[in-house]
C-alpha cells in the first residue's frame, strides 16, 4: 500500500488570506517586488494582462505604484504567509452616472499556485468587496483563454461579446477581448 501524502503536493501547507492590500504591513519595496513579481510571471505566461514580454519590471513597478495611489482602486491580494500569491483590482466608475459600477481588474494568481482556488477565493471577496463599496454592477474584459471559455460564466459573469484583434498578448500577437458584467 503506498503511504497518503497529506497535504497533497502543490497545496499550500497555511491557509490563503485574502484581504485588502493594505493590510499588508511590509515595507513598500516588499510589496512592490512581490506584485512585480506576479506581473512578470503572469506576462512570462503569455498572459494579455496589458503588457508585453519586453517591459521592464521598472515599468511594471510604476505600474503597480501608481495603482496604489489611486483612490479609486481596491487591491485586493491572496497572501501565502507573507507572499503575495494573487492579485485583483475593484476600479471604481468616478462619473456621476456611473457611481454605482466598477471595473473588475487584473485578477493575477502566480502559476505556482494556480489550480488551488484562489482565483475562484479573489473573485468572491472581490464582489463582496464591490457590495460593501456600494457597487451594484461589476464589468470586465479578458484575452485569457481559459477564463473566457468556462471560468467567469461558472462565477456567473455574463459574457457580452468579443472584439477580434483587440490586445496584445506579451508575445504581440493580436488577439480578441471578452466583455463580461456581473450584477451584484
Amino acid at each position: 500500500m503506498l503511504p497518503i501524502l497529506w497535504p497533497p503536493l502543490n497545496y499550500p501547507t497555511m491557509p490563503i488570506r485574502i484581504g485588502d492590500l493594505a493590510t499588508d504591513k511590509r515595507r513598500a519595496d516588499e510589496v512592490l517586488d512581490n506584485l512585480v513579481s506576479i506581473l512578470r510571471d503572469s506576462i512570462t505566461n503569455n498572459y494579455s494582462i496589458g503588457f508585453l514580454a519586453s517591459d521592464s519590471d521598472a515599468s511594471f513597478r510604476d505600474f503597480w505604484a501608481n495603482e496604489i495611489q489611486r483612490p479609486d482602486n481596491l487591491i485586493i491580494c491572496a497572501w501565502d504567509e507573507n507572499e503575495i500569491v494573487g492579485t485583483v483590482i475593484i476600479t471604481r466608475e468616478s462619473r456621476t452616472n456611473g457611481l454605482h459600477r466598477g471595473e473588475f481588474r487584473k485578477l493575477l494568481v502566480h502559476s505556482s499556485n494556480q489550480r488551488m482556488g484562489i482565483g475562484t477565493s479573489l473573485e468572491a471577496y472581490a464582489c463582496e468587496a464591490a457590495r460593501n463599496m456600494g457597487l451594484n454592477l461589476l464589468y470586465l474584459d479578458s484575452a485569457t483563454d481559459y477564463l473566457v471559455e468556462k471560468t467567469y460564466e461558472d462565477w456567473g459573469w455574463q459574457r457580452v461579446g468579443s472584439i477580434p484583434k483587440y490586445a496584445a498578448e506579451p508575445s504581440g500577437n493580436l488577439v480578441a477581448t471578452t466583455i463580461f458584467y456581473k450584477e451584484l
